[in-house]
């Protein structure tokens, strides 16, 4: 069953842009400003959770009105500026205020542990004292 869209196109999106100022209100609510959040410290736990807590209240007030307009495409502004507004606080949570540039999160690494390179990422057996193969080929001919 296909779904159709209920609204008219210009009611759509109006709908969807009154769901994007109703994502930037509970944004601008729970967190303090992308200026404050690039001052502090890297990947901050406090402002983490609140983005965290502010999509889900997001996420859900599009749920809602989606449910009620069973419009799709009024759902689908909205869900953009969604992802936009939460994509540019969690880039802004991780920036480093004194280098200006994102920052390596603690344990982001494979192994768990912050790592400065790669070379200890998928650690190899040393084999140098094994001895070599034989790599002659011989056929029997």
């Amino acid at each position: 069953m296909a779904l159709k869209s209920v609204l008219k196109p210009d009611s759509a999106v109006m709908v969807g842009l009154a769901e994007a100022a109703a994502v930037y209100v509970i944004y601008n609510s729970a967190l303090p400003s992308h200026a404050d959040i690039r001052s502090a410290p890297p990947h901050d736990q406090t402002i983490e959770s609140s983005r965290k807590a502010a999509a889900y209240k997001s996420a859900a007030v599009l749920g809602f009105i989606f449910l009620l307009t069973r419009d799709l495409n009024s759902f689908l502004i909205g869900g953009l500026a969604l992802g936009g507004i939460d994509y540019m606080a969690k880039h802004s949570n991780g920036v480093n205020p004194a280098t200006g540039k994102l920052a390596d999160a603690a344990g982001s690494s494979i192994t768990g542990v912050a790592v400065e390179s790669n070379d200890t990422a998928f650690p190899m057996s040393d084999y140098s004292d094994s001895p070599q193969p034989d790599l002659s080929y011989s056929a029997g001919y």
